[in-house]
């Protein structure tokens, strides 16, 4: 059970760190821009690109997918094999509950990835390319 708090503890690490990663730069930026029309010039054309490629949601769609179809498949293989297999555990009988629950929360995060691209394969693809962005 401690490796799974660890790996729960990496990613909550690993999501704030990188919430507060967008943040400062959100702030650069704002504050660049405000510089900019400050001194009555233009941003660089290329900065405007790596802005308007944050909200580009094609890619958006797809990286929640792949990310989400990943968990769940991780969630499914500890649910099913890594937990049955841990020595000591043959004794509880609460610990069933948490193998189904790893299972679950693994299939319904494989399923909402699955859906994810799906929806970018159906929807946001076609978008991508009509704009000249997306993939």
């Amino acid at each position: 059970m401690e490796i799974i708090l660890v790996a729960a503890v990496i990613v909550g690490v690993w999501l704030i760190l990188n919430h507060i990663r967008r943040q400062q730069f959100l702030k650069d930026y704002m504050e660049l821009q405000n510089k900019a029309l400050d001194k009555g010039s233009t941003l660089p054309g290329d900065i405007k690109e790596i802005i308007t490629a944050k909200t580009d949601w094609a890619s958006v769609t797809l990286r929640v997918g792949i990310i989400s179809l990943i968990l769940g498949i991780v969630g499914v293989i500890i649910g099913m094999v890594i937990l049955p297999n841990m020595p000591g555990l043959g004794e509880d009988r609460d610990i069933v509950g948490v193998f189904a629950i790893f299972w679950a929360f693994g299939l319904l995060l494989a399923a909402f990835g699955v859906g994810n691209l799906i929806c970018w394969f159906l929807i946001d693809r076609r978008k991508g390319s009509k704009t000249g962005r997306g993939e």
